[in-house]
């Protein structure tokens, strides 16, 4: 009696929906049935609701939907499929970071719910299961609201950027497989497969696009806006977000292949509406490794003491709205030689300054040069000392070098020392 009643309404259902029963699309899977399958187990076992069974009926236009036979094939909508709990995989950490507490390290997995933190000095390779790339920069917040995987492979994820700023690379599916969201304060960035930047700066969302498209709907907005390669957005809750032109990839100057000297320093070359240049160093190219901030003072860029080695460094110029512009990227080695002397003091004493340092005491008396560059060409001092410190004026505040080198019996010089850098209060 039950079976004549369920198949009575099911049919009754039919004739009801037969109406406005859904064309097939583009974007189906398909299920084989197996040997004593019903519409009700498939739906129970592969699909999100149990009485999707009905959906399936329709869909495939059953005449009945208790006579369905093994080897028959039933095309599903990807979104009827049963999501799973997924979770992002930690591929490299740099200095501190941390889930709901946790300090993390590579290998580690992070779970829906979960809420990630970066510290200064701090980055993240996260590796979503679709592939999907998302790096986290220092001083970063995110929250992950959501993060399924459904039976066919494809992702649901939302990720609540809190502070901070994360870069991400989404593998590239088929039209209406992924789904991708990032969420900052006044704007939500829906993307497919594409390597962009979300930074939430205060209230300030920031969104640039390298490659690929995103939509950004922004509060204040009354359309969500499509952001296209080199381009990107700013929603502030305040004012209507408009689609705004990245800046090209910054000009780097010609680099030596290798610096010799531990204060690397270069002028970026002209780029118009570049208001300064930020960006990432890292010791390999994939940067996974040593993830380190880079802020320039305007087209000034400044890489301090780096250990020998080879290393990549990649620039974006910022514009007046705060927007970084597009990467550019170089490579260059640096091949310091060893020290022999290293600073330890700088005393202020009224108009004077007293420089003090420590190594090899082989030496009659030593000559000390001082000047703003470490290529000494505009001197400030140049005098010699039996001693391992010396007085100067006070120079104006501001960052200076200082060099030493060894005066031998008979007035025979050593070389010049690696120059050491100081700040002058």
């Amino acid at each position: 009696m039950k079976k004549v009643l369920l198949g009575a309404c099911a049919l009754f259902w039919l004739q009801f929906a037969w109406a406005e029963a859904p064309m097939p699309g583009p974007d189906d899977v398909t299920i084989e049935v197996r040997s004593g399958d019903t519409l009700g187990d498939l739906a129970r076992a592969q699909l999100d609701l149990p009485m999707r069974w009905r959906d399936v009926a329709n869909y495939n236009l059953l005449p009945d939907p208790n006579l369905i036979e093994p080897g028959q094939q039933l095309r599903i909508k990807r979104v009827w499929l049963k999501a799973r709990a997924g979770s992002m995989k930690v591929e490299a950490v740099t200095g501190e970071a941390t889930a709901n507490g946790k300090v993390l390290k590579a290998g580690d997995t992070i779970p829906s719910g979960a809420r990630v933190v970066t510290a200064q000095g701090g980055a993240l390779h996260l590796r979503m299961p679709d592939t999907s790339l998302v790096n986290m920069l220092e001083r970063s917040e995110i929250k992950v609201e959501r993060l399924e995987q459904r039976g066919d492979g494809v992702l649901a994820a939302l990720l609540r950027l809190v502070t901070g700023q994360i870069d991400t690379f989404k593998a590239k599916h088929e039209d209406g497989m992924a789904d991708l969201a990032v969420a900052g304060s006044n704007a939500t960035i829906g993307i497919r497969g594409t390597h962009f930047r979300v930074r939430q700066d205060g209230v300030v969302t920031f969104t640039e696009v390298e490659e690929g498209s995103v939509s950004f709907d922004a509060t204040q907005t009354p359309l969500v806006l499509a952001l296209n390669a080199r381009e990107g957005s700013v929603a502030n809750g305040r004012d209507a977000a408009q689609v705004i032109p990245l800046l090209p990839e910054p000009v780097y100057p010609e680099l030596p292949a290798v610096f010799d000297m531990p204060y690397i320093e270069w002028t970026m070359g002209e780029l118009p509406g570049a208001q300064r240049y930020v960006g990432e160093l890292a010791q390999n190219e994939a940067f996974s490794d040593r993830l380190v901030s880079v802020r320039s003072d305007g087209k000034v860029v400044r890489l301090n003491e780096l250990p020998n080695g080879r290393y990549w460094l990649k620039l974006r110029a910022v514009d007046r709205h705060g927007l970084q512009g597009m990467e550019g990227k170089v490579s260059f080695e640096v091949n310091v030689p060893p020290r022999k002397f290293a600073m330890t003091k700088v005393y202020v004493t009224g108009k004077q300054l007293q420089l003090r340092w420590v190594g090899r005491k082989q030496s009659v008396s030593y000559q000390v040069q001082v000047a703003p560059r470490q290529d000494f060409q505009h001197l400030l001092l140049d005098a010699k000392t039996a001693d391992n410190w010396i007085d100067m004026p006070r120079p104006q505040p501001g960052r200076y070098f200082l060099r030493v080198r060894q005066i031998f019996a008979g007035g025979q010089a050593g070389a010049w020392d690696v120059p050491m850098m100081f700040d002058a209060p």
